[in-house]
């Protein structure tokens, strides 16, 4: 059986391999930070919230305890409540606006970390997902090899490389040291640990479990049945959920999206009658951070209720992943962002009075070099990768395609490098006809056999096919290979149709969310651009005009020199409308298009979830389209707006 990158053998002591694993893997930041957090306090976690951390944190394979993680929530709380107050008193900046922000961040902070433990064992669920089918056709692969429950784990195992991997592995090691007598009962406690989750993978392995007692005949019709079944139930669940994630988008539209963005029309007005409740702080605190956290929470509570994902292309094996600088990419978002961020602020910083037509595009452009920060970063990890990314996924798809011909053409009793010599001629303009070439090259000028024409170190065709999904099933056909081409070509066959059926399923699947995704592309491209490129356009032009206006009233009552109820200048004017303490129209444009490139960013990670599954190239490719898109229209709209409604409304005496 094929080894995988993490080999394990038997007799290894477990001590030594919580050791190597200790050494292969690195603690994250928030495992550290529990670390030190359990040196200084080691508070005991509350009753009932014990046993919670304990079972998120044994589900996710957190590197934490229960202790830990309760004793980092306290300290961080602590944290971020004194040393702000510390800094802001000797300065004398302790006001009630200071504490009020203070506890906003404190609130956020404690929600945060109380609930990590909980979050990462969701989103480690959602991670393993995207496995399932896959892990269930790789462990009946196996079992068609050899039927042995050890074998199909651990050859599912080998050829996974996602959370599901590593719960896999950690059952392997399990059974090695004794921990579960047999096999068969090591996967009992792994079907039991995902059933409540996903009963249909849980089945699914429970009918290959069972299949190690069954007849040879009877045994490929359990299998089959237990890829039948993961799909079946893969169909039934996203269909589910694909009528169940219609309200909430429409919910997240309205109450996330378009309502907080045409309230903010009305915030320079309130701003002139109560000057010292709306200001710019709190509003900045409350749309960028308050709001998008809710918005961020309303997303993903449906997200997390994703019943599975896609498979989505394993390309670690490439020696272009290996060794890339990932630190150049931040440097270009640094780049990119930095200048137009610096120019944009000296325009801002420099300009007098509450409006004018240079302040809203100087604060335009400090919103342009946030946004082209974000943008850089994202495109430029993507966009080198992406073709590689398609490649790979045509290669596996045509793979699956050729595999079904060479089935059909051995079962006439045809060998194999006949097989190869009539069927590469009609694969020719596939990708894929290159591997199957330097195969056919292998063994009738090396005169390898089939493994060594494959996975020869040096020579081997598969090197070049940087595909986890392809090695694992070459590593299973080379195997069946020895049992004779009967055997192989019906193997074959199978494993093309089980393939063939899991991408069919995701074409269902996509079909089936097209109309939510739909609905959250155009939220994200129109209609949140161009809502907040309207609402800045008319509170600037509301501001402009108020100016106009209090200048107007001045210089009527001006020439009364004081007389009159209403005093010089217009006393009782400037008492009620306070329009010198107007929010300024750079700090409006800011909270707006900051909001929006939030909302913007936060929708478009979420619909590549909901159509690809959690691939991190995909999010950061759909990322930055998105917000190109969505930013040109508000900039667009903005300044377009802006000039049709002062062209519509004339004005003379504009404040400059």
């Amino acid at each position: 059986m094929p080894q995988g990158p993490r080999q394990m053998n038997r007799g290894k002591d477990y001590d030594e391999f919580i050791r190597s694993e200790a050494a292969q893997s690195e603690h994250t930041l928030y495992e550290t930070a529990c670390g030190y957090a359990d040196r200084l306090l080691h508070l005991p976690p509350w009753k009932g919230l014990d046993d919670k951390y304990a079972e998120a944190i044994t589900f996710s394979h957190l590197k934490v305890t229960p202790r830990s993680a309760f004793s980092l929530v306290v300290l961080a709380t602590l944290l971020t409540a004194l040393v702000p107050a510390a800094v802001a008193f000797p300065l004398h900046q302790l006001s009630q606006s200071t504490a009020a922000i203070i506890a906003i961040i404190v609130t956020a902070v404690f929600f945060y970390l109380y609930d990590y433990p909980t979050h990462h064992a969701t989103v480690f669920r959602i991670r393993a997902s995207a496995e399932m089918v896959l892990a269930t056709v790789y462990m009946t692969i196996s079992m068609r090899i050899s039927p042995n429950i050890e074998n199909a784990i651990k050859f599912s195992a080998d050829n996974l490389s996602g959370p599901l991997a590593m719960d896999l592995n950690q059952l392997l090691w399990d059974i090695y040291t004794r921990k579960y007598n047999t096999a068969a009962a090591g996967m009992d406690w792994f079907i039991d640990k995902w059933k409540r989750d996903n009963s249909e993978f849980a089945d699914a392995l429970y009918l290959v479990k069972t299949a190690t007692i069954e007849s040879q005949s009877r045994r490929e019709k359990v299998l089959d049945e237990a890829v039948s079944v993961i799909l079946q139930g893969t169909r039934n669940r996203m269909k589910d959920y694909s009528l169940e994630l219609r309200t909430p988008v429409t919910v997240i539209n309205a109450l996330g999206i378009l309502l907080p963005i045409i309230g903010m029309v009305f915030l320079p007005m309130m701003g002139i009658f109560m000057p010292d409740a709306i200001q710019p702080i709190f509003i900045a605190i409350g749309y960028n951070v308050m709001l998008p956290l809710v918005v961020y929470w309303l997303m993903s509570t449906y997200l997390d209720k994703r019943p599975y994902s896609f498979h989505n292309p394993d390309m670690s094996d490439n020696p272009k992943f290996r060794n890339e600088k990932k630190w150049v990419y931040p440097a270009i978002g640094l780049v990119v962002a930095v200048p137009l961020i610096a120019f944009g602020l000296y325009g801002v910083f420099t300009a007098t009075g509450v409006f004018s037509f240079n302040q809203l595009i100087s604060s335009l452009i400090v919103s342009v070099g946030i946004c082209g920060g974000i943008v850089a970063y994202s495109i430029s990890y993507a966009i080198g990768k992406m073709k590689l990314r398609d490649e790979v996924v045509q290669i596996e798809n045509e793979f699956i395609e050729v595999l079904f011909q060479l089935g059909n053409q051995l079962m006439r009793g045809v060998p194999f490098e006949m097989t190869l010599r009539t069927v590469t001629p009609q694969i020719r303009d596939l990708k894929i006809s290159k591997f199957f070439d330097r195969v056919l090259y292998n063994i009738e000028t090396f005169g390898m056999t089939l493994e060594q024409a494959v996975f020869d170190e040096k020579q081997g065709a598969i090197h070049d096919y940087p595909s986890r999904m392809i090695k694992a099933i070459m590593h299973a056909v080379v195997e069946i290979s020895k049992r004779g081409m009967d055997t192989t070509s019906r193997a074959m066959i199978t494993i093309s149709t089980y393939m063939k059926n899991s991408r069919q399923v995701e074409a269902e699947l996509k079909d089936m969310l097209s109309e939510v995704t739909s609905t959250m592309q155009m939220q994200a491209m129109l209609l949140a651009p161009l809502s907040s490129g309207i609402v800045v356009a008319l509170a600037a032009l509301i501001m402009n005009m108020l100016l106009m206006l209090n200048k107007t009233v001045e210089q009527m009552y001006g020439a009364f020199t004081g007389a009159g109820p209403l005093g010089v200048s217009g006393g009782l004017f400037d008492s009620v409308l306070r329009v010198d303490k107007m929010m300024s129209v750079q700090s409006f444009q800011l909270i707006v298009s900051i909001y929006m490139i939030e909302v913007v960013g936060m929708l478009a990670v979420f619909l590549s979830i909901i159509q690809n599954g959690d691939e991190d190239l995909l999010k950061r490719m759909t990322l930055g389209k998105t917000l190109i898109m969505a930013f040109a229209i508000y900039a667009i709209v903005m300044v377009a707006g802006y000039s049709v409604f002062s062209a519509l409304i004339p004005m003379t005496g504009l404040a400059q």
